[in-house]
């Protein structure tokens, strides 16, 4: 059983990887390899998702159901990371990505926040 799921594994493992696993013949292991390589929480891919959040824009002839659903993909492989933020960073981060034509609604939420309310992403 764990070398045909081992083998069916190796099938979409590019060629230059395949050295790291090769040698695996049970499947728990070689999962605990992969998402070892993979899923590092290291400081070059939390800079990496860091950079994506920074660059995510809404554009005004597009869709900001899609523009929510990116930001909070975002979000969700942030707190993968381990990499945690208070609710008012995030909302922040958010209104940070609506454009220049948005900047009445973003008055109005900051004011909100300063108010004593604190501004979150609900």
């Amino acid at each position: 059983m764990h070398l045909k799921a081992t083998t069916y594994v190796r099938c979409f493992i590019d060629m230059s990887l395949y050295n790291n696993f090769g040698e695996e013949t049970e499947a728990d292991v070689l999962w605990k390899k992969i998402d070892v390589m993979f899923e590092n929480k290291n400081a070059v891919n939390k800079v990496s998702i860091f950079r994506k959040i920074m660059r995510l824009r809404y554009q005004d002839d597009s869709n900001m159901a899609e523009h929510i659903n990116a930001f909070q993909g975002l979000m969700n492989q942030k707190t993968s990371l381990e990499v945690h933020l208070a609710d008012e960073v995030l909302a922040l981060l958010f209104l940070g990505s609506l454009p220049d034509s948005w900047e009445t609604l973003v008055v109005a939420l900051s004011k909100a926040g300063q108010e004593g309310k604190h501004l979150s992403l609900e």
